[in-house]
């Protein structure tokens, strides 16, 4: 438990506490910008600054490639960062559309795979990652020269992927629930057998097309017409029909997994595992072990970094929950069992309780 908690103290460790309510816009200016990666392409970026400006604070970034909604200098959230411990705590938060996604632009690529050996204008997640942080260090005043990242599950991804060739500011990387690997344990295989509602209910809204930048993506859910998923599946027929009835060959990446039904190059490029090491930051990575969809990324996340040239904190959390549960939930039951304990509640009061220490 101390090293995980001093792995967290790294990650997560502002100058001075930040006693503040809890409305974003009471305490923080928002801010957008399109910031530029090596190859030209620029990404949308919203960054929260504290309003309090008598100390610096470190940077932390979520990339996503689901939304930074809600979109405007003028619209803000109910919470930014991974909660409300840490907006009373004092951030430069920061939140970025992964290329293509919402109002990015360039072209995107699910699993878009690591480049080891980069060219001067190749780019991959984890030169991204360092761009990013490149420019906010140059931009953004207030901060104090560290940077941290984190994310869940997709976002989870483009952690493990800044971590690989870090910027030396990024000090600490969160990678929770990770997507490692989409053909051997994560999400829509299991050594190698489909999870067919998996990737067919999540695919029709994360996979359509988008034309162009905008704040009003189509995600929205399928509507199978029944609350009966056997029924839906079997009335469905051969796995083809999924195409010809529902998708219309909209989904570009549903056509691409039945193009490649066994473990080839294709899929091997996307696992990023296999690039995890000599990695600079301190890492916690964090999972649950009811996690239908990530408790593989999670594990190996970890394995991979002890495995290869360990970073100086290599911490692991593991808990009863499912998929992001500890992210928000008390966790005191997963379906109708009770723990008899608020176990997410614990885990981020630690979390917080660690990172307050150090900061003193």
């Amino acid at each position: 438990m101390k090293r995980i908690l001093a792995a967290v103290a790294v990650l997560f460790a502002p100058n001075a506490a930040f006693a503040q309510p809890d409305s974003v816009k009471a305490t923080y200016t928002k801010y957008e910008y399109k910031v530029p990666m090596r190859d030209g392409v620029k990404l949308h970026t919203t960054v929260f600054v504290p309003k309090d400006d008598s100390q610096v604070y470190p940077i932390l970034i979520q990339r996503t490639p689901y939304d930074c909604a809600p979109y405007g200098v003028d619209k803000y959230p109910d919470r930014i960062g991974p909660g409300t411990l840490y907006q009373k705590s004092g951030y430069i938060f920061v939140e970025q559309d992964v290329r293509w996604r919402w109002m990015s632009e360039g072209t995107f690529t699910d699993m878009r795979p690591h480049i080891p050996n980069k060219k001067p204008n190749e780019t991959d997640e984890s030169s991204d990652t360092y761009d990013t942080i490149e420019w906010l260090l140059k931009n953004i005043k207030g901060h104090n020269g560290k940077v941290g990242q984190w994310g869940i599950s997709y976002p989870g991804f483009y952690t493990v992927a800044g971590m690989i060739d870090a910027h030396p500011a990024l000090k600490a990387s969160s990678p929770q629930a990770p997507v490692t690997d989409w053909f051997i344990g994560d999400d829509w295989h299991h050594n190698g057998a489909l999870f067919l509602p998996h990737v067919f209910n999540f695919m029709p809204r994360f996979g359509k097309p988008r034309p162009a930048p905008t704040t009003k993506y189509p995600y929205l859910p399928f509507e199978h017409g029944t609350p009966d998923g056997y029924k839906f599946f079997l009335e469905m027929g051969p796995i083809k029909n999924a195409d010809a009835k529902f998708f219309k060959g909209e989904i570009g990446f549903w056509k691409e997994v039945f193009q490649h039904p066994n473990y080839d190059d294709w899929w091997k490029a996307k696992n990023i595992r296999q690039h995890v090491k000599n990695i600079k930051p301190a890492v916690l990575t964090v999972g649950g072990w009811f996690d239908a969809e990530n408790l593989f990324g999670a594990l190996e996340t970890f394995k991979a970094a002890e495995a290869n040239s360990p970073p100086k904190f290599n911490s692991l959390v593991m808990g009863p929950w499912s998929h992001g549960q500890w992210n928000g939930d008390p966790c005191e039951k997963l379906g109708d069992v009770s723990f008899n304990a608020k176990t997410g509640d614990f885990y981020r009061q630690k979390r917080s309780s660690s990172r307050s220490s150090s900061s003193t």
